[in-house]
């Protein structure tokens, strides 16, 4: 397939350096705006996990009850997932570089707004904007990526760099949330963004120019107004039905979410399809794009391999506090050494799909990977944290292969003008997959937890009942026994869930040996050919 590229738009002058053949070689100014894209996608990462570290201290201060508490950390995900594929449609429409500086200036005021808030209902609705912000940029900033390095070898080290930052971002916000409180206040791990979303927004029309968000056959209007309301009624209700599941909610109420929006995905679905056949509106998302050999595998494998392996750094962090007792600084410093690895894995892994096809090398990182998790297996009570620390970061090696080099194959398998839509559903994979695994791999973790709890000798009826609701829980028992016992039920369920982890990654390793050996190395061609 051939790739195409645009001209600039939105009634701006091209920023200096911008190139609109494909193939041609990025500049300084082009690795200045990459600078300037990985770190407001360093910002929206390291929200992800903050907030984790911050919780009891916000709970604390703003008095909020679990209800609260689970709103104040999964609001931000929840509307994040939702809106990624309406945001990265019309994204491709109205201009990539527009979408993006609004999503910056929303999730800016939104994270002041979050720092100051004076109650959980007040924090909560900032943390939601705050994913409205999130949604508008990320998948605006992987088209503002591929218009910057229309050539393939030089795109998939420009996406390993914004995955280190990405990605990175996620693991090292426990390091800064860690800082954060122990120099001030819960609300300084929102602060954070707002200079850095600032610079954004001064930066960006400097250096970043936008390329035409027309569809070259289409001779109609511009997005289907329908089809935007459409895809909300389809991802909102699927992600809050899975993460009620994953949370033990209402049974009813999880099967009836997860059913309306299947329904409403099939009508989205089925409206795509009748607007790339017809003349009129263009569709939100082209489905043309999933025929393309590669797309799919990629898709879905990066959505289990997020929900294998996802939960294990929320479990690895749970290990280090409540189980070898680290302070919140010690614990987010002890996930130092996975930033570390998977910034080199992000950073390596492009060069090395210069001379060796991608698939190969996803395949073998998703190998190592399983051997990782079989050194975290080894983890007990009197172990120490070590065991997950290296395990973890052989894993982050590992795994950093399928997102930067999938995502380059994604990118490249689509005409320019339809980057932000096709990152939106990588984006969207992920997200699933992490929904799906604080389901699956909680359930699993819980089940262990739980009927371990239940079989240990010398607990009262009353400890027993305290424990087994979980490891947090247990640190408030009196009893030094009862919580021996907690830290050896926790510790198994962890053992048990790295185990089954191990065994599906070989799976998928060798899934997607067979299933992308046909994409060439990014240094044998211009771009990427289905």
């Amino acid at each position: 397939m051939t790739r195409t590229d645009g001209e600039v738009t939105e009634g701006a002058r091209p920023a200096a350096g911008a190139r609109t053949r494909a193939g041609s070689p990025a500049g300084p100014r082009e690795w200045l705006g990459l600078a300037v894209l990985a770190a407001a996608a360093l910002m929206t990462a390291i929200d992800t996990s903050v907030v984790l570290l911050a919780l009891p201290s916000i709970a604390r201060e703003l008095h909020a009850d679990a209800v609260q508490q689970l709103w104040i950390v999964d609001g931000y995900g929840f509307v994040f997932a939702g809106l990624l594929i309406a945001f990265g449609g019309l994204a491709d429409h109205l201009g990539r570089r527009r979408m993006a500086m609004l999503g910056a200036t929303v999730f800016g005021l939104a994270s002041l707004a979050a720092a100051f808030a004076l109650s959980p209902e007040m924090l909560i609705a900032a943390r939601a904007v705050m994913g409205v912000g999130a949604a508008a940029l990320a998948p605006s900033l992987y088209g503002l990526l591929t218009g910057l390095f229309p050539d393939s070898g030089q795109r998939a080290i420009a996406i390993g760099v914004f995955m280190t930052c990405l990605m990175g971002g996620m693991i090292i916000g426990p390091v800064v949330g860690g800082i954060a409180l122990s120099l001030w206040w819960w609300g300084a791990v929102f602060l954070i963004a707002v200079p850095v979303m600032a610079l954004v927004l001064v930066v960006f029309p400097l250096l970043v120019a936008d390329v035409s968000t027309a569809h070259p056959h289409r001779t109609g209007g511009g997005v289907d107004a329908v089809s935007v309301p459409l895809s909300l009624l389809a991802v909102l209700p699927i992600v809050f039905g899975i993460k009620e599941a994953a949370r033990s909610g209402d049974a009813f109420l999880a099967v009836a979410s997860l059913i309306i929006g299947v329904v409403f995905l099939v009508v989205f679905l089925r409206r795509q399809r009748a607007l790339s056949r017809g003349a009129g509106h263009a569709p939100l998302l082209d489905l043309a794009m999933f025929r393309h050999r590669g797309v799919c595998v990629v898709l879905l494998t990066m959505l289990l391999m997020t929900m294998l392996t996802g939960p294990l750094m929320m479990l690895d962090t749970q290990y280090f506090q409540a189980v070898a007792g680290a302070d919140p600084l010690a614990a987010g410093l002890l996930t130092v050494p996975p930033a570390l690895t998977g910034a080199a894995g992000f950073l390596t892994m492009p060069l090395l799909a210069k001379r060796i096809r991608p698939g190969l090398l996803i395949a073998a990182g998703l190998a190592l990977s399983a051997a990782g998790l079989v050194l975290m297996a080894q983890i007990t009570p009197g172990t120490g944290p070590w065991p997950l620390v290296v395990g973890f970061s052989v894993v982050s090696f590992g795994t950093s292969a399928l997102p930067t080099l999938g995502t380059n194959v994604i990118l490249g398998s689509v005409p320019v003008e339809q980057a932000s839509s096709a990152a939106s559903t990588q984006e969207a994979s992920g997200q699933f997959g992490y929904a799906l695994g604080i389901a699956v791999v909680g359930s699993l973790t819980t089940a262990v937890y739980r009927l371990l709890v239940a079989g240990a000798p010398g607990l009262d009826a009353a400890d027993r009942h305290a424990v087994s609701a979980g490891i947090d829980a247990a640190l408030g028992v009196a009893d030094p026994v009862a919580r021996a016992v907690a830290g050896v039920a926790f510790t198994s369920s962890l053992q048990v869930a790295a185990l089954v982890a191990a065994i599906a990654m070989l799976a998928l390793a060798g899934v997607t040996a067979v299933r992308l050996r046909h994409i060439p190395a990014f240094g044998a061609q211009n771009d990427v050919e289905n």
